[in-house]
């Protein structure tokens, strides 16, 4: 189902409102999540809290990539930046090989050689 067919229905909207039948319902619904609007009209069906999850999933407007993603990005340099540091100190003490710390690190070999 596309976007101009969910239009096309809302744009008729006022011929199906007795209509519940599962394809209308669900127009109805991916127009409430577009919208961003009150979903609690769905709330209680499991099929249509898949589709807003779903939708949570691959909605990239700027307000879930700041809460989301970027919170997930910064968890990710945060631990690449604590792993270069014990990479650092490993080196540092000399005991270990640049494989050896490699496997305990999970960073390239290429990466810890760079920090010598």
């Amino acid at each position: 189902m596309t976007l101009v067919e969910v239009a096309k229905f809302l744009k008729n909207a006022k011929d199906y409102v007795g209509d519940n039948c599962r394809l209308a319902q669900w127009l109805r619904a991916i127009d409430t999540l577009n919208r961003e609007a009150d979903f609690s009209e769905f709330a209680n069906d499991p099929v249509f809290k898949v589709l807003q999850n779903e939708v949570k999933l691959c909605n990239f407007s700027s307000r879930y990539l700041m809460t989301v993603d970027m919170s997930d990005f910064d968890r990710a340099v945060a631990e690449y930046s604590t792993k270069m540091d014990i990479a650092k100190k490993m080196l540092e003490q000399g005991k270990l090989s640049v494989t050896e710390i490699s496997a305990v690190t999970g960073l390239p070999e290429a990466k810890i050689r760079d920090l010598k």
